[in-house]
């Protein structure tokens, strides 16, 4: 009779999931390194919950080869504690991916967030994941004594109450619930209110689709929590298992993929497929020059070193009422304005003076939010 196994499911999704986030998270990184040049708190706290879930990947891994998968009755003893072994590792992964990448995302969010009353929701969804998960971590690391009593029973020890660790199971959940969909929602209303083109706006809705379905994971395993109190632990909570590993995967991978948009421009405009190519160049002098009729400041951040990571942005990271002075006059940029009109350039002060030079200087008074 052939042994029941379901560990193959959650090595095809690890791998999948796996491979995904170290894709994303390396384009990441090339972005905002040699794009942008400015690598923020928020890639550094990424790359921590890429380390994280990998690390998640390995034992979960290292778990089904012993066992993860399996009824307790096909495995020897041994083999269910170090399977067990590694079950218990898995938690604590989990905990420091979530986490890590909650507070990635919500920074990045930061970037692109102008009303005071947005930046709140923002720094209390961080507070509420952060708060609930450390909780999470502490309850699961310390749920026996001594420790090793989760995965080997020979010897003298106890444990919570399984129900207690579903219960905050059941409590981190909705918490994540409820932060995920707040991380999901938010930038779209964040990015439909900006001055950009409906197209742009509409290319940004499988990132968010994606961080949704990073959420309905969570959903789905409410259904298996109660799982925790079965005896065939291993069996039991390989759904648990798979669901956890794609809410990982596809947070690092969704928060990552939303801070792409400079390099897809790029490309866009290597291949010919972008209306917004890099930048004219000024006549005789052989470097990128503004527009000299109209420049859209998301264009030009872009272009010229801006903190791309507010991809989708529109967020500026201009001092807000900074002045922009010229020979024509000046101009006070407003809260988020996405494009400024500079006008009358050479008619109103070359008219009658053709041989006149005319010198044009531009500030730009970059503000970093991390």
């Amino acid at each position: 009779m052939a042994v029941e196994n379901r560990g193959p499911e959650l090595q095809a999704v690890c791998y999948t999931l796996a491979t995904a986030a170290v894709i994303a998270t390396l384009l990441r990184c090339f972005v905002r390194v040699r794009l942008v040049k400015n690598f923020g708190f928020d890639d550094w706290c990424m790359c921590t919950a890429l380390i994280s879930f990998l690390l998640f990947v390995i034992c979960a891994l290292i778990g089904v080869h012993y066992g993860t998968g399996r009824h307790h009755k096909d495995l020897d003893d041994e083999d269910i504690k170090q399977a067990m072994k590694y079950w218990w590792w898995c938690y604590l992964w989990y905990c420091i991916t979530m986490i890590a990448s909650k507070i990635s995302i919500g920074y990045f969010l930061l970037r692109i967030t102008v009303r005071k009353m947005d930046v709140w929701i923002i720094y209390g969804v961080m507070m509420i994941t952060v708060c609930t998960g450390i909780v999470f971590f502490f309850v699961t690391l310390f749920q026996c004594q001594p420790i090793s009593f989760f995965w080997n029973r020979d010897q003298k020890g106890q444990c919570v109450n399984v129900d207690v660790i579903i219960a905050l199971t059941y409590l981190y959940s909705v918490c994540s619930v409820i932060s995920d969909f707040t991380c999901a929602i938010l930038p779209m209303f964040l990015v439909w209110k900006l001055n950009m083109g409906k197209k742009t706006k509409i290319a940004l809705i499988p990132i968010m689709a994606m961080a949704c379905v990073a959420s309905s994971a969570v959903v789905v395993r409410f259904a298996f929590v109660k799982d925790f109190k079965s005896p065939d632990f291993l069996w039991a909570t390989l759904d648990i298992a798979i669901w956890s590993t794609t809410e990982q995967g596809l947070a690092v991978t969704a928060g990552s993929l939303a801070t792409l948009r400079p390099l897809l421009r790029l490309l866009g405009h290597k291949l010919g497929i972008s209306t917004s190519g890099p930048g004219p160049t000024a006549a005789g002098i052989g470097i990128a020059a503004f527009s000299l009729t109209t420049f859209t400041r998301e264009d030009d951040l872009d272009r010229h070193g801006r903190d791309g990571e507010a991809a989708y942005a529109g967020r500026s990271h201009f001092d807000r009422q900074a002045p922009e002075k010229s020979v024509w006059g000046t101009r006070t940029s407003v809260e988020n304005e996405s494009e400024e009109e500079l006008t009358g350039m050479g008619q109103q002060h070359n008219k009658g003076d053709p041989q006149r030079i005319v010198k044009v200087t531009t500030f730009h008074v970059q503000e970093d939010r991390i």
